[in-house]
């Protein structure tokens, strides 16, 4: 098959837009014809491919800087599959078939989530609860397909004892009013009170805009190395104050690395949270829950040991292996029967 994927490049890492890159790499790697157009999405976008050096594209994939956008479609080649619907413009026939991804939800704005979920073609929902949320916005069940993405287990990976690790625990930062910096800083105050001696480790994409206290370490953009081997394989605990999370990479990321995770019940957290076995959840905005879940992992070792090796398994699953095999299944699926998943009947 032929694939356009199109994405809101930008030189720094964002979540959203590297499970796009994965999953047009996962597709790429099974041998089909993927065509990256890096648009103008919001306002950061690229000017150059190179620019892009925070992700490892696999040969097969060939890239279009396109910073106004597709626009008549000239420069688009002929395909079978489209990543993306527009929002007020007819679609060239030959764009191919549309597919919209839902990453998330309550993180982008009603205009752009529910014309999103009401676009006449296949949802591919990337955890399980967004397949709920469009069952609630009323969208036919055959329009709703669950495609759980991943991470690379080769990379994210325990390099060190989960036991004996330092009373350390660590935190993905990022200042967007969904993630809930404000209540994790409340949080690890409240440990800090309470275990004198814990480590604070944070990190995110850019500098903190919270006023951090002074016995907390940030890195900013940590190197992938950094990451795996100097934040996540030497915490105890990761935490997760997330209001809302689409899937919630780094949460996976830290328990394949052998962190146990301490999470608010935040929607993307349920594929593989499960309380009291893999993670310990609370709900969110509830300090009180959330502190006395990371200090009691602090203190019970063997607890923690236990919760974080089950995460550490359950986690497996989620990899982008499984997730290219998923993807092109369906797609071919829906080539070879567009009508089964809606797009023929809704745009007739």
């Amino acid at each position: 098959m032929r694939t356009i994927f199109v994405a809101p490049s930008t030189p720094h890492p964002s979540g959203g837009v590297a499970v796009l890159y994965e999953m047009a790499s996962a597709l790429a790697i099974r041998g089909h014809d993927v065509h990256l157009f890096h648009v103008n999405f919001f306002d950061g976008t690229i000017a150059a491919t190179d620019e892009v050096d925070w992700f490892s594209f696999p040969d097969g994939i060939t890239h279009h800087v396109a910073r106004t956008g597709l626009g008549d479609g000239a420069d688009v080649p002929p395909a079978d599959i489209i990543f993306g619907f527009p929002f007020d413009t007819e679609m060239p026939e030959h764009f191919g078939l549309p597919v919209v991804l839902i990453q998330g939800y309550q993180m982008l704005g009603d205009a752009i989530e529910h014309h999103a979920y009401k676009a006449p073609c296949p949802k591919i929902c990337v955890a399980g609860w967004l397949v709920e949320v469009g069952r609630v916005l009323g969208v036919p069940a055959n329009e709703l397909v669950h495609v759980p993405i991943g991470i690379h287990h080769d990379t994210y990976r325990t390099t060190r004892p989960i036991g004996p690790r330092p009373r350390r625990m660590s935190f993905c930062y990022s200042a967007h009013l969904q993630k809930g910096a404000e209540l994790a800083i409340e949080v690890v105050g409240r440990v800090k009170d309470a275990v004198p001696d814990l480590e604070v480790v944070m990190f995110g994409a850019t500098a903190p805009e919270h006023v951090l206290p002074d016995w907390v370490t940030y890195a900013t953009q940590p190197s992938l190395r950094q990451l795996v081997d100097d934040i996540y394989n030497t915490s105890r605990l990761f935490l997760c104050t997330s209001r809302v999370e689409g899937f919630g990479l780094p949460n996976v990321e830290a328990m394949a690395c052998g962190a146990a995770l301490v999470t608010t019940d935040n929607g993307g957290c349920r594929d593989y949270a499960v309380h009291d076995v893999t993670a310990l959840v609370a709900a969110y905005g509830d300090v009180d829950a959330l502190s006395q879940h990371v200090v009691a992992l602090l203190d019970d070792d063997d607890r923690r040991t236990a919760i974080a090796t089950a995460g550490c398994g359950y986690v497996q699953r989620f990899n982008w292996q499984r997730t290219g095999e998923l993807l092109e299944a369906f797609l071919a699926r829906y080539v070879a029967e567009p009508a089964a998943y809606g797009y023929a009947e809704r745009r007739g």
